[in-house]
């Protein structure tokens, strides 16, 4: 039987693919940093800067980074321990002395078991229900005013990693690290606002629930709450994680951040849920026991982070390179068709071709006539 292989060559070009929100995305080149001033070495030689030869995948290239640029990465991320404090304290001690403050005491959950014995004890029920309403709330709001803080330390962070990651040379990483502070504080600090207003929606509908379920007297809106909160929540967490991303990188304003940053997310359905997932992770870690929390955050205010910074970068600059390409695509598809309902539409052609004629027509001289002849005849 013969083979029915068509020829490639014959073969109808496959329709790139399209921009999903391209008319909410900005084009735009990766931000220019002022070169650090070279070291002298001798008279008239300075200080070489060689580029190191990094992979030209992103996230492979944000962990060559990593390994190539340690020690500099680590000691730019001494100063954002700073904004961690906060949340070291509340985690370490507040935290257990806050609970011993409002529910502390002495419990007698033996009330009522049998002929005998006094009653009057406490109801374990409402005990559990106090917990998550007077304790467990109000130190998630505390959580949320640390990451908030600690979300200003990221913008030099932030600064320090993307200038490794696209080999923007610096070798004072203390004037670094605060000269990204205050270029991108303000930027980080609503973003940051944002992930924890979100968050803390998210987490509040789960213990409100829980709270409720312990009482029984669990009702619709508190499934709904959770369910709305979390369904609508974990994407639009997805928004500043981006944009965080987006802000030393691009040239870019706020708000064209935020609009690329819904075009990336749009285009990149698989690859922006993950890495925000894995980075949530840690945190979500530290409420298993305290000694796996103190190992967690060590990890991650010194190395994890930074890491995590690199990622975030690499995500981004992944997403606007995709969404580059298919509009280029997209908008050169869009001439050659538009060339084609040129050649082809009839009416298009009869009307040049109607105009041409008339044009002619009008243009058509008489042969010349003498007067004085047609006066005698």
């Amino acid at each position: 039987m013969a083979n029915n292989n068509t020829n490639s060559a014959y073969s109808l070009p496959e329709k790139p693919k399209k921009l999903l929100l391209a008319k909410l995305f900005t084009d735009a080149q990766v931000r220019k940093e002022p070169e650090e001033k070279q070291k002298t070495i001798v008279a008239g030689l300075v200080e070489a800067h060689p580029q190191k030869d990094y992979p030209d995948t992103f996230f492979g290239r944000a962990t060559a980074v990593m390994r190539g640029e340690m020690g500099l990465l680590f000691r730019s991320a001494l100063f954002f321990l700073l904004f961690t404090i906060p949340f070291i304290v509340i985690y370490a001690w507040f935290s257990g002395y806050f609970q011993n403050l409002v529910v502390g005491g002495t419990y007698n959950f033996m009330g009522n078991i049998g002929v005998g014995f006094p009653g009057g004890g406490d109801s374990i029920a409402v005990s559990v229900a106090s917990l998550y309403r007077n304790v467990k709330m109000p130190l998630m709001a505390m959580y949320g005013a640390c990451l908030l803080f600690a979300s200003l330390g990221l913008s030099g962070l932030f600064y320090c990693a993307k200038r490794s990651y696209y080999q923007d040379y610096y070798k004072n990483f203390a004037k670094t690290f605060w000269m990204g502070f205050a270029k991108y504080w303000w930027k980080f600090f609503i973003a940051g606002l944002c992930m924890v207003v979100i968050g803390l929606g998210m987490v509040e509908s789960l213990l409100y629930l829980l709270e409720q379920q312990t009482l029984g007297t669990a009702g619709a809106g508190a499934y709904c709450a959770v369910v709305f909160t979390w369904v609508f929540g974990a994407p639009l967490m997805l928004v500043p994680i981006t944009m965080m991303g987006l802000f030393t990188s691009y040239e870019l304003t706020f708000w064209q951040c935020f609009k690329n940053a819904l075009v990336i997310i749009a285009n990149n359905l698989v690859i922006v849920p993950v890495v925000a997932i894995v980075s949530a992770l840690p945190l979500g870690l530290c409420a298993v026991n305290n000694f796996l929390g103190f190992i967690i955050y060590a990890a991650m205010a010194l190395l994890g982070c930074t890491f995590m910074a690199l990622c975030w970068i690499a995500m981004v600059d992944r997403g606007m390179v995709k969404c580059h390409n298919r509009k280029a695509e997209q908008d050169k598809s869009e001439q050659i068709e538009k060339r084609r309902a040129a050649k082809q539409n009839p009416q298009t052609n009869g009307q040049v071709k109607n105009a041409g004629n008339q044009k002619k027509k009008n243009t058509a001289q008489k042969p010349y006539q003498n007067p004085k002849k047609k006066k005698k005849k």
